[in-house]
This record gives C-alpha cells, sequence and structure tokens, in this order.
C-alpha cells in the first residue's frame, strides 16, 4: 500500500535537482585509491584532470568561454567572436549579429573549465524584441577542468531556422548566460541581434 502512495506523489520539479557529491578533482581521485578499477575509471571520465591538469589556476574563473561561433549552412562566413577578453565581449555587444531571415544556423561554444568540475553547465538565451521575449535553456552538461578546450555544438545532427517574415524582421536585443548547477552565473553578456531580408 505505501509503495502505491508514493507511485502517485507528484514527482519533485526539476528546478530543485541539486548536483550531490564533491566538485573537488583530489578529493575524488583519492576516495576508494584503493579500487584499480574504479581509479582506471575515474581516470577515463576525468581525462587531463586526473593527472593534476586543473586549468590556469592563477586566474579564478571557473569557466572560460573561449570562442562563440555561429556557423551557417550555406556561403555565409561564420560568427565568431572571442569572449575570453573584455576586447572580445565588448566587440560583440559593439557590432553585434546580424543573420538573414530564414537562414540555417548553429552554436558552436568553445570553452574552458578550471580548478575542479563544472557540474550541470547551462546555456540561457533571452531574445528580446518590443514587448515580445523568448527564452531558451540549453543543458551543455558537466566537465572536468584542463587546459585543452571543450567545444559544444547546438543543435548537433541539425540546424536551427532563423525566423523569417515581416514580423520577425528587425533589431533585438540577446542576453546569453552561463550557469552551473548550483545556479552560479559564470558569464553573462548582451548584444545587439538583426534579422534581416
Amino acid at each position: 500500500m505505501a509503495a502505491n502512495v508514493e507511485a502517485d506523489a507528484p514527482a519533485a520539479p526539476a528546478a530543485a535537482y541539486s548536483a550531490a557529491g564533491t566538485n573537488d578533482v583530489g578529493a575524488l581521485m583519492s576516495a576508494d585509491a584503493e579500487d584499480e578499477s574504479l581509479r582506471k575509471y575515474k581516470e577515463q571520465l576525468l581525462g587531463a584532470a586526473a593527472k593534476g591538469d586543473l586549468g590556469d589556476t592563477s586566474d579564478p574563473r571557473k569557466l572560460i568561454v573561449v570562442e562563440f561561433r555561429i556557423a551557417f549552412n550555406d556561403a555565409t562566413p561564420d560568427l565568431v567572436f572571442n569572449l575570453d577578453t573584455l576586447a572580445g565581449k565588448e566587440k560583440l555587444k559593439k557590432t553585434g549579429v546580424s543573420i538573414k531571415e530564414g537562414a540555417e544556423y548553429k552554436f558552436k561554444l568553445s570553452f574552458r573549465v578550471q580548478h575542479e568540475i563544472l557540474a550541470g553547465l547551462k546555456f540561457c538565451n533571452k531574445t528580446k524584441k518590443m514587448g515580445m521575449s523568448q527564452s531558451d535553456e540549453l543543458m551543455i552538461g558537466s566537465y572536468p577542468p584542463g587546459a585543452e578546450p571543450h567545444v559544444f555544438e547546438f543543435p548537433r545532427n541539425d540546424w536551427m531556422e532563423a525566423p523569417k517574415g515581416m514580423m520577425y524582421r528587425g533589431s533585438y536585443t540577446a542576453t546569453d548566460k552561463f550557469v552551473d548547477s548550483d545556479g552560479k552565473t559564470h558569464l553573462e553578456y548582451s548584444y545587439p541581434l538583426k534579422v534581416t531580408k
């Protein structure tokens, strides 16, 4: 009887999820150190971090977004923004992004994680135009630290299509954020977005 009561209970909301355990690579590697197969498994999951590569430990940031790229499915050149410097963020804010209506495109993000495991990284995008607003949240995943950048492409096997039609053309304001499972915002930036004919 008790099993049926639990089965009928409403599920906890996804927003209440909290990643368990430690993000410290050293603590993770030293736990169960006597188990050879578990040690090898951890080394496989953590890659270079298992051998002590924690990225640039002199830089206090946990997440460094090296490059934000918008790739197109035609001859249109990619739009590339270097976001690991203030100058790169200022360039994006000043020049913005211009996309032709109906164009097929995808996002490619190159980023490094430093110091410890970054759990539950999400890419949040909010686009506004005269009272209309659209928000999207994309789970990127959990990543170990290391000097080599991770690359995330969305969508992986397909293309997004820019809106088309007179109602959708014009200027927007876009804001992107990278947030981890603890709710900490690692990077946030805004830029003008234009959908053209």
